[in-house]
């Protein structure tokens, strides 16, 4: 085989091999709960106090003077991102507490708006979740009720390898 050639193959091969032994991150909705749909939140142990459900819009929702928790579902190796949807709101400004697994991880505002949904993205310190599959999420009203939550969303990083061409020693799946 002309030299060229050769180099032109090994290149080509060398870069395979880093392409499908590198860690690829894939940002993923892990788990979903619709706040006031009966079937989900007893699917995600719903539990809460002083709190009321309703449908705004064709949509559910719920609010808390008091908490509102859920059980949900994460990977045990990537940072948490809680994804809260509300109702938007031209009442008043809602304040209230994000707490996980027992420790407050976020004291939040929304001020009124006349948009008909508002997305906070909150991030999880990973010390609160290393290592566990599932969480206990509770949303905690402030000075008043929490904003009329619609959804809340679970969103980590997942690193997989590739299954097709492999080149290293490691097994197939997830790396972790």
């Amino acid at each position: 085989m002309p030299a060229p050639v050769r180099i032109a193959l090994i290149a080509l091969l060398s870069a395979s091999v880093s392409l499908f032994s590198a860690e690829t991150p894939d940002r993923r909705i892990v788990d979903t709960v619709i706040a006031g749909d009966a079937e989900s939140e007893f699917a995600h142990g719903y539990a809460g106090h002083d709190d009321s459900a309703g449908i705004r819009n064709d949509t559910t929702f719920r609010l808390a003077r008091g908490w509102m928790r859920y059980a949900m579902t994460t990977f045990d190796d990537t940072e948490v991102t809680i994804a809260c949807v509300f109702t938007g709101s031209r009442d008043s400004t809602r304040h209230f507490d994000l707490i996980v697994e027992d420790s407050v991880v976020a004291r939040a505002t929304l001020a009124p708006t006349d948009s008909a949904t508002r997305t906070l993205e909150l991030r999880v310190p990973f010390d609160v979740t290393k290592g566990r599959t599932s969480i206990a999420v509770v949303l905690r009203g402030r000075e008043g009720p929490t904003p009329a939550l619609r959804k809340l969303s679970i969103v980590q990083d997942h690193h997989e390898l590739a299954t097709a061409v492999h080149h290293s020693h490691q097994p197939f799946g997830v790396v972790r």
